[in-house]
């Protein structure tokens, strides 16, 4: 009864069904593989492969907010909280557009600073200005790193003509990589109508986006430094603060009114790579340290 109450367990966590599961349920399992443990014990790291809950420690976040966590390998997923409904993105829309951007064109592609829009001034911008010459390279680091508006949109219209035209290419993106539940209407994120996805889609474009060895080189950067064609130069700050503690390395803020912080994160989690995203939270840094922690704690890969 033991191992097959063993493999039962590795089988409802492989198909994901394991989160949904009572409480009695995950009780039940546990008490069969063993009448005097109600967790697994640790393995040793040379084993660990597949990622499974063995303690049942609570975890508290904003009940309103959208919660995701997996595993990078396996796509096996770790937590779970309103991951299908539909919300806004904010600043996290610049990791769509640097994508499709870098699908269409090379990093040492030159591009022409055209006709910006105005800015708030609360929006993050560098100061681009109409007429300079930047390269791709160094647009998509200034939408990625400092989250510049500014060359988020000076990308779209470079590509598209507009703003409003792109928004139709990164649409089509998502359609032909099948990913659900997602429309974007602009290429910053800075406006909420009609620029929505789910926490679950979010984190498969992250783990999309990450595949990609210079989105992954460059959002892992504290900080960076870009030049225009005629020598401005600018010295840019990474927005995302959990970047100091040595164990994340990306990916993307976002906030607006609408959508509260947001953040869609990876970390190393005892040599495991943990994709996390906050949607609509109140403390998005915190909150995605404790949950990182939190898996830490509960889950072992076996």
């Amino acid at each position: 009864m033991t191992t097959l109450a063993l493999f039962m367990t590795l089988a409802l966590q492989l198909t994901g069904i394991w989160p949904h599961l009572s409480n009695e349920a995950h009780a039940g399992l546990a008490g069969a593989a063993s009448p005097h443990v109600t967790v697994l014990p640790p393995l040793p790291a040379s084993a660990q492969t597949i990622p499974v809950l063995t303690a049942k420690i609570p975890l508290t976040l904003k009940a309103t907010a959208s919660v995701y966590a997996f595993d990078r390998v396996t796509a096996m997923p770790l937590y779970s909280q309103n991951i299908d409904q539909k919300r806004p993105i904010a600043s996290i829309t610049k990791l769509i557009t640097v994508m499709v951007i870098l699908d269409r064109h090379k990093l040492t592609d030159s591009v022409t600073i055209g006709k910006l829009p105005d800015y708030d001034s609360s929006a993050e911008t560098i100061g681009l200005h109409e007429g300079e010459v930047y390269t791709v390279r160094d647009l998509v680091t200034a939408a990625l790193v400092p989250s510049a508006n500014d060359a988020a949109d000076a990308l779209a219209i470079y590509d598209s003509g507009s703003v409003s035209s792109f928004s139709g290419r990164m649409n089509a993106k998502m359609a032909q990589w099948h990913l659900n539940g997602t429309h974007f209407s602009n290429a910053t994120g800075l406006i909420d109508d009609g620029n929505y996805t789910t926490a679950r889609t979010l984190g498969q474009i992250g783990a999309l986006a990450i595949n990609q060895p210079f989105i992954a080189s460059t959002v892992k950067q504290p900080t960076a430094v870009i030049t225009s064609a005629g020598g401005r130069t600018f010295n840019l700050t990474n927005t995302n603060r959990l970047l100091a503690t040595g164990t994340f390395y990306g990916i993307k803020t976002g906030y607006t009114e609408a959508s509260g912080e947001c953040f869609i994160g990876i970390s190393n989690s005892g040599g495991h790579e943990i994709v996390t995203v906050l949607l609509g939270a109140d403390d998005r840094f915190g909150d995605t340290q404790e949950l990182v922690n939190w898996i830490g704690q509960s889950w072992q890969w076996l």
